[in-house]
């Protein structure tokens, strides 16, 4: 009976065309990810297309998503004799009911797994012929390896599914409805998703392997730090986290399974409810009124349409699936509200336009589905209902059917969002906020967010309208969102093709919504115009009478439509085409508008032609001399500079490139004995050609104006350097720049190598000599003056110190004049703000600040004096009088250090919450890490050669981190370096070239900051702090605003060497040099209690190590280890930093390769144990280096 029962599924489901047109998509979809350049799977360029981890993470999203290939298989045979009335024939047979229940249960199940198996079918063909066929570039693939395939469909589909499967049997068990099922099938996804994001954190990550139903979590665990090597090689092994994991969901399953075999509720005959059936009948008449007498005119017409859109209002929010739907907006919702995803897992504070944007993308996936089931939901009720040909015989016209649907679709929409704000405001209110902006609920909600989805209503009911099945229309409607998202692959990127989409309108407390909301009006007139035209079709081509085909109400189209569709059409097609060719005009012929493929031509080409002047001489400035007048209420900027320029190369320079800044109007370069050339449009550059040649050694005048401002609008790209308030732009970003641009080239290797580009050159060689005598950025060491006008309401800055200020006209000037040298970087803003000033040792401090921000201000003051006290006893005097930090609008997302002035974004420290004592205080560290770069960029710069970037952010790190451990002391740090060392770990998983020692570090973040961190407190436990800072010292004192050479990673590993013993040396050498790994593990702890009172308890601990080193692409090779590392036992949980300092014993041991048994004796009993617990070496896995006893 079993297998009987299992074959008959199997031949019934192959049979059925859903079988195959699953299937072909589910093939389609890994086919075409295969094949596309455009899709990248595996977290990076380098990893193979067909490598076992791209094809395990395809496995595992498809596993997620194919809760709906369960429902549809599985669920439906559930419930099939259900529908079909045939309980009753099978209760009255002489048959095993568990076996027919388990053998219908295992086919559907053999079903599923064949459909969802077609996704390995589309990987491994498609990268074959991808290859065949040129489709792809043949560096892109590895071996196709059988282990590549099977590893994840039998650790984690199988299970997974098998899971999915008997849970759903439940369900169908429960509710006998293919509805409820697709709407539990919904819920788990989305509850699944929410539940990723909440353990993401660091902290929870452990848990997270265990509860996580799809194994995700545990694959993240064991695969976390692979290296791209790593993902291109090995496969995932079925041991601790994803072993115990599958255990427990496979337990779940058989359990879920038992409960089915034991409950016979499942054969029972479901009840008819007739009188609900009788009741819906009703409530249709009521709705549409009982009376036969129909008396025509408008007030009747707009009369029926009132009471038939509260009927379809009432149906709505009083069914089953709009709670289901208020359930998942809360478990979307929540979480987002109370999880910690700041900063190093901070919290910060719940102002409202985060609030908004919690909503706004918590519910975006909710929005769609609200769309695609309840448009087919709404338009098929009356049929699906069996009234709806009483329905269709009322004499009402059409539009009143329509009109009430849609405002039933749209209620739901809103009331989402009534219920999301409701929600969130109690939580600002339980979270003490003071400043509750209701108006954003409104206006973001409302405006810019449910009206883009309203407008799509209107296509989702004209294919609802227009399908012979609901599910079909489903299927279009998916079928457009999905299309809409690939034509960006072909070049369809503008707005104006993604039906309903509108230009970002990002909100700032500091500048509201600035300039954005215009553009917003005229795309929402442009779609607005389209959904009338929608609308007049959808209403006009209404279903009415079970005779009435497509065809026939095709026919009858224009009589339906009257007057009124008529004129709806012909206004919403005036409007349309209006505002599309204003659009237009805005976006493609007063502003630019490229798409990615023509930018990538066009970098191309600039490559191919100007790269030979890539270290062409350029004038270098050593004076300069600002004039500039903000206008923000025009977001218009018309400045000059003078500047003094010398030629310090030793060849003559004959020409040179001058490169045009972005949104310019106006501009002119004026320099003695030259001429500006023609402007390149394509390139926005042109030549200054010298009549008289500029000698080596030889100063000149040269003179920039220009008037940066953008007319109209744009549809990508806002300048958000100028704004209303809150203007923040550099030099670099308001002049003109010189030399080849070598931002204009492309930087993706296979993209390149796809156009036959040579490898891009990351960096110059420190073996390089002839860039020794440039720094990495800005140009020079420089004097500085500057005079800045703008609105009397505002207040202008730039680095410097002022000198006067004069207002006239509602305009004021403010003078400004450096009196140390400066780096030819610097900024200009313009903003309405409070200000704190203090005076601390003679250095004015200054904290400007929005009103509703004033957290964190007094932190930032403090950590200010922190760092001036370490950073001037340590490393030398701090060059100025002054240090400001300045709030800027979060249109960008980072704090930025100029000579005695940070400007520092809304969005980073400005709104942590620092009440928890549990995190770490982001505002004290960012501000001790930007103060550090006074000493750290601005007064030594490195060369403009790899590994120069540690001479900055990585010392601006060790700086910041020493001023957080006097202030809350070293125990503290570790869960800061924990953070650093998983940064560092996770980011050379998804190198895009390869991973570069410390020394050659090339602009890669995780190196030069994370990785530095780590490495900079090894060497303060390697040298001690006094040592260490000695050599920082004199390396400083060496350097301090050198212009005529500049220091590389080598000269700053021989003054940390410079007083170092061979050991020490070896260690340094080893760090900067080599990309050096450890697999640090305690093992085994055991504990033999004093039996008598005087005597010390013993501890006796196992650790395994091994040390590697590791090649630019992640392979390693063992190597000896013999080091003193780091033993630690605890007497509370050293993650716990309200403990205080809670170490027991903290001393270093020999340790080597293999396995070490270390004996301690202590007086008091341990709770915890480990070795290198303060994170200061650089450990594959340091989550097993502690352990509780």
């Amino acid at each position: 009976m079993l297998f009987k029962m299992m074959q008959f599924e199997l031949r019934y489901f192959m049979r059925q065309p859903s079988f195959y047109v699953t299937s072909l998509i589910i093939f389609l979809l890994t086919f075409f990810a295969s094949v596309s350049d455009s899709v990248q799977i595996g977290g990076s360029s380098n990893v193979n297309v067909n490598s076992p981890f791209a094809i395990l993470q395809i496995v595992a999203n498809m596993a997620i998503f194919s809760i709906f290939l369960v429902v549809n298989f599985v669920g439906s045979a559930a419930i099939r004799d259900d529908q079909s009335k045939l309980n009753e024939l099978v209760l009255s047979k002489p048959l095993s009911l568990m076996q027919y229940r388990l053998g219908r249960f295992l086919g559907a199940y053999l079903v599923t797994m064949m459909v969802f198996s077609t996704c390995l079918l589309g990987i491994w063909i498609g990268s074959g012929l991808g290859s065949l066929m040129g489709w792809l570039d043949a560096e892109m693939l590895g071996p196709n390896k059988l282990e590549y395939y099977l590893s994840p469909l039998f650790y984690i589909a199988v299970p997974s599914l098998f899971f999915v499967s008997s849970l759903f049997v439940l369900v169908a068990q429960k509710f006998r409805s293919m509805v409820a099922m697709y709407l539990v099938a919904v819920a788990l996804v989305v509850g699944y998703i929410v539940a990723n994001s909440i353990f993401s954190d660091i902290e929870y990550r452990a848990v997270a392997a265990y509860v996580d139903m799809f194994g995700l979590s545990a694959i993240s665990v064991q695969a976390e730090y692979w290296t791209i090597a790593d993902r291109n090689t090995m496969t995932i092994g079925l041991y601790d986290e994803l072993l115990y994991n599958r255990l427990i969901w496979l337990g779940v399953a058989v359990l879920s399974l038992a409960t089915l075999a034991l409950n016979n509720s499942h054969f029972l005959p479901q009840k008819q409810k007739v009188k609900s059936k009788a009741k819906g009948e009703g409530q249709q008449a009521e709705a549409l009124g009982h009376r036969i007498d129909y008396k025509s005119g408008v007030g009747s017409a707009w009369s029926h349409f009132l009471m038939r859109t509260v009927f379809e209002v009432k149906q709505v929010v009083r069914s089953y699936s709009f709670l289901v739907l208020l359930i998942l907006s809360v478990s979307m919702l929540v979480p987002g509200l109370i999880g910690s995803f700041g900063m190093y897992g901070t919290d910060t504070w719940p102002v409202t336009f985060r609030m908004v944007e919690q909503i706004q993308g918590s519910f975006g996936l909710l929005m769609i589905i609200v769309l695609v089931y309840y448009c087919a939901e709404l338009v098929w009720h009356d049929r699906d209902a069996k009234v709806s040909e009483i329905v269709d015989s009322y004499p009402v016209a059409n539009w009143v059917f329509w009109g009430s649907k849609y405002i039933a679709l749209v209620s739901v929409l809103i009331l989402l969002c009534v219920f999301g704000s409701v929600l969130t405001i109690l939580y600002q209110l339980i979270s003490g906020m003071a400043t509750i902006e209701l108006s954003q609920y409104v206006i973001r909600l409302g405006y810019l967010f449910v009206l883009g989805f309203a407008l799509q209503g209107t296509l989702a009911f004209l294919l609802q309208v227009v399908s012979p099945s609901k599910y079909i229309g489903m299927g279009l409607f998916l079928l457009y969102y999905i299309g809409s998202i690939v034509m960006a692959s072909f070049g369809f990127e503008h707005n104006m093709w993604r039906f309903g989409d509108t230009p970002s309108a990002p909100y700032s407390d500091i500048n509201g919504y600035g300039h954005f909301l215009t553009a917003i009006h005229w795309y929402n007139l442009y779609w607005l115009g389209l959904s009338m035209i929608f609308a007049a079709l959808s209403f006009a081509l209404w279903p009415r009478g079970a005779g009435q085909t497509l065809k026939a109400r095709f026919a009858q189209l224009n009589y339906q439509l009257g007057n009124a569709g008529r004129v709806a059409i012909a206004a919403g097609a005036l409007l349309f085409v209006g505002s599309g060719s204003y659009i237009y005009y805005n976006t493609q012929v007063i502003n630019q508008f490229i798409t990615q493929d023509d930018r990538e031509d066009l970098s191309e080409q600039y490559e191919r032609e100007f790269v030979q002047f890539k270290d062409a001489p350029v004038p270098t400035t050593l004076d300069v001399k600002l004039d500039a007048e903000i206008f923000p209420k025009t977001r218009r900027i018309e400045a000059t500079v003078v500047l003094e320029v010398e030629n310090k190369s030793k060849e003559v320079i004959e020409r040179f490139l001058v490169n045009k800044p972005a949104h310019t109007l106006e501009w002119s370069v004026e320099m003695s004995g030259a001429t500006l050339g023609e402007l390149n449009t394509d390139y926005s550059h042109a030549w200054m050609n010298l009549s008289e040649p500029m000698l080596p050694g030889e100063r000149r005048t040269l003179t920039m104006s220009v008037a940066r401002q953008t007319l109209g609008f744009v549809d990508r790209g806002s300048d958000t350097t100028l704004v209303h308030n809150g203007t923040f732009i550099n030099n670099s970003e308001l002049f003109p720049t010189f030399g080849y641009a070598q931002t204009k080239q492309i930087f993706d290797k296979n993209e390149r190598r796809k156009r036959g580009l040579e490898p891009v050159k990351r960096g110059n060689k420190i073996e390089e000599t002839q860039y020794h005598t440039q720094p990495l950025f800005a140009e020079n060491f420089v004097t500085f003056a500057a005079r800045v006008t703008t609105d009397e309401s505002q207040v202008a800055m730039v680095p410097g110190y002022l000198q006067s200020k004069e207002t006239k006209d509602g305009r004021t000037t403010y003078v400004y004049e450096m009196d140390a040298p400066m780096l030819h970087f610097y900024t200009m803003l313009s903003m309405e703000l409070e200000v704190k000033r203090e005076e601390y040792k003679g250095i004015a401090l200054e904290v400007y600040y929005h009103k509703d921000h004033a957290w964190n201000v007094d932190t930032m003051l403090e950590s200010t004096k922190d760092s001036i006290d370490y950073f001037s006893r340590e490393f030398g005097p701090y060059q100025h009088k002054q240090m400001r930090i300045i709030e800027f609008p979060r249109y960008r997302s980072f704090a930025q250090s100029f000579a005695n002035t940070v400007p520092y974004s809304e969005e980073m420290g400005f709104l942590t919450d620092t009440r928890n004592p549990e995190n770490i205080n982001v505002p004290y560290y960012v501000t001790a890490h930007e103060l550090a770069h006074q000493w750290w960029a601005h007064q030594v710069i490195g060369a403009n050669v790899e590994g120069s970037n540690i001479l900055s952010e990585m010392l601006s790190q060790y700086a910041a981190i020493m001023v957080m451990k006097e202030k809350y002391g070293e125990h503290n740090l570790r869960k800061f370096l924990k953070y650093e060392l998983d940064r560092y770990l996770r980011g050379r998983t998804t190198e895009s070239h390869e991973e570069l020692t410390l020394a050659r570090t090339a602009g890669q973040q995780h190196i030069h900051y994370n990785k530095g961190s780590v490495v900079m407190l090894a060497l303060h436990d390697l040298l001690g702090e006094a040592r260490l800072n000695k050599a920082l010292r004199s390396f400083i004192d060496d350097y301090r605003f050198r212009s005529d050479v500049f220091p590389t990673t080598l000269d700053f590993i021989a003054y940390l060497k410079s007083d170092a013993t061979t050991q020490e040396q070896a260690f340094i050498e080893d760090q900067f040099n080599s990309i050096t790994l450890y697999e640090l593990k305690l093992t085994d702890v055991e504990i033999e209690e004093a039996t008598s009172e005087g005597e010390l308890h013993t501890v006796t601990l196992t650790v395994k190590a091994a040390k590697k080193h590791a090649d630019g692409e992640g392979n390693e090779e063992d190597v000896p280890l013999e080091q003193m590392i780091d033993i630690a036992l605890f007497k509370a949980d050293p993650d716990d930093i309200n403990e205080g300092d809670n170490v027991m014993y903290l001393q270093k041991h020999n340790i080597t390769t293999g396995d070490n048994v270390i004996k301690l004796k202590v007086k008091d009993l341990p709770k915890f144990a480990g070795i290198d617990p303060f994170v200061k070496l650089i450990d594959k896995e340091s989550g097993d280096n502690i352990k509780s006893l």
